[in-house]
């Protein structure tokens, strides 16, 4: 339903001629300059409002790319691809969740198996 939902956004947003990546209801897009940043803040709010949607303030970022930003689980930063610090903590607490829930082992070995493989370790 995202995809449907917000498909004039990704329709303005390719007009611009700016890099844009989107997964569901979470997107990024990169500007070479402020004011082409400005116009795409600016196009981004037009048709967030004209949907009737808006953007969750803890998981917007707006600003230069060399502080580095979270998307997806992952931090972008300078120094390289990484796992963001957030996800790193959602992970600890599931675990935490699940041992408190009474998962036996083999549940809570499970869970931290299918994330390693996703953070590409396992």
């Amino acid at each position: 339903m995202g995809a449907l939902y917000l498909y004039q956004l990704d329709e303005r947003v390719a007009e611009m001629g700016l890099f844009y990546a989107r997964f569901m209801d979470n997107w990024v897009i990169l500007a070479p300059t402020r004011w082409k940043l400005r116009r795409a803040i600016k196009v981004v709010n037009q048709t967030l409002a004209e949907l009737k949607v808006e953007k969750h303030p803890d998981k917007t970022f707006i600003g230069r790319i060399e502080r580095g930003f979270d998307f997806l689980g992952y931090r972008f930063s300078s120094a390289g691809l990484g796992i963001a610090p957030q996800t790193i903590e959602r992970f600890k607490a599931r675990m935490a969740r699940l041992h408190e829930q009474g998962a036996d082992e083999v549940r809570i070995g499970q869970y931290a198996e299918r994330w390693w493989r996703w953070r590409g370790l396992g």
